[in-house]
């Protein structure tokens, strides 16, 4: 499935932010404007995750937040 090829780039630290999002999105985290230049994502019981927006890549120590932030709801084993 698509969601296996993004979770497997995530944890890899590859994956692009559009494929980013688009996880994010389909595992129910809503996009929110953060401060500035940073984008809040919110779900129910999940901390929230804080993605810079000024580059066009994702930092890996911010992808290492977010699959740690997965891993602590439940969503990646």
């Amino acid at each position: 499935a698509m969601n296996e090829k993004h979770f497997e780039k995530l944890l890899n630290l590859t994956i692009t932010k559009q494929d980013l999002e688009n996880l994010l999105t389909r595992l129910g985290f809503e996009k929110k404007q953060g401060k500035g230049s940073h984008v809040k994502w919110l779900k129910v019981k999940c901390p929230p995750i804080i993605v810079a927006t000024h580059s066009k890549e994702v930092k890996r120590y911010q992808l290492k937040q977010i699959i740690k932030v997965l891993k602590d709801c439940n969503l990646i084993k």
